[in-house]
């Protein structure tokens, strides 16, 4: 896969129904719940050639010992993401680009390590999240793991997370781009700090606009090889995305997300994406499952918005 013909890539979709990592009820249905909303005709129709894998097996809450409590229900997260990385690495090595339809957040943990273990070269990550995500089972508030796997694929924490499916760090530290985090717990701030991580805040978003973002996203794309981009629907304004897992009620807009999703796209290569914490529970109208759809077709460099599902909708030539 190169930067020149990836857009190009026939594209494998993964369903990833793990509400494990967290305590959101409801995003374990997200990825049938985009399948209903016809993700895969929509995006098919904007140029893109969708596989569909189905969806990882997950064994449900109900019937599994929570475990640690500061690492809750970690041996099934490492078993699901073990079969999502087997997978991931399998299709990335056959030529695929990678759609990940979660799921709670902890699912970026198998993705991204089977995007590591089938790419040659660097790679990138570009994470979307109002959250750090970057505790460890030593700082965490909570216990849930979605809130650990970026510091365990950046080298940080529990051994068998930071060790899974291949050598630790799956992603320097020097390329990551975190953007919109707004609610970063003391221990994220002070490993950001430590290591130099770069975090572009919402603060930031306000105060400096998408200009200086733009050149951070260059600059990366620039020195990697490949990008994985991964979206906690959360970093979104809830008024765009009221079926995140945790809605935002200051989060980014609809124009940034769909600049920044468009300019990705038209400028990294992607390798693969994962979209998380959908709640069709809470989504008004599918709002948040149509938002999805576009930004996954503008992250793999197409198009999709609510005009071009009226044209086809309606048969409407332009």
């Amino acid at each position: 896969m190169t930067r020149h013909n990836h857009l190009n890539s026939p594209v494998s979709l993964i369903g990833i129904p793990l509400d494990l990592g967290a305590e959101n009820l409801g995003v374990d249905i997200g990825p049938d719940a985009f399948r209903h909303q016809k993700i895969i005709d929509k995006l098919n129709r904007t140029g893109l050639a969708i596989t569909d894998h189905g969806n990882i097996a997950v064994a449900g809450r109900a019937g599994l010992d929570p475990g640690s409590p500061n690492q809750r229900y970690l041996p099934e997260i490492l078993s699901v993401s073990q079969r999502s990385a087997e997978l991931t690495e399998a299709q990335i090595r056959a030529g695929h680009r990678i759609v990940g339809l979660g799921g709670d957040h902890s699912v970026t943990l198998g993705l991204v390590s089977g995007a590591r273990a089938a790419l040659t070269g660097a790679i990138g990550l570009i994470y979307f999240d109002a959250h750090g995500d970057m505790n460890t089972p030593d700082t965490t508030l909570t216990g849930n793991v979605h809130g650990m796997h970026l510091a365990a694929l950046l080298g940080f924490g529990e051994p068998k997370l930071t060790n899974f499916h291949g050598p630790s760090p799956k992603i320097e530290p020097q390329n990551l781009l975190h953007i919109a985090g707004n609610d970063f717990d003391q221990a994220e701030l002070d490993l950001i700090a430590r290591e130099h991580l770069a975090a572009f805040t919402l603060t930031d978003v306000l105060t400096q606009g998408l200009g200086p973002l733009f050149k951070r996203i260059n600059d990366l794309a620039a020195r990697v090889d490949h990008i994985w981009v991964s979206f906690d629907l959360d970093a979104i304004d809830r008024l765009y995305a009221p079926g995140a897992g945790m809605p935002n009620p200051g989060g980014l807009t609809y124009r940034e997300v769909a600049a920044l999703a468009t300019h990705i796209g038209q400028t990294c290569p992607v390798a693969g994406l994962d979209i998380v914490e959908y709640n069709p529970l809470t989504d008004e109208h599918s709002r948040t499952a149509e938002l999805g759809i576009e930004l996954i077709a503008k992250l793999l460099g197409h198009d999709y918005n609510w005009y071009s599902d009226y044209l086809a909708r309606n048969d409407v030539n332009r």
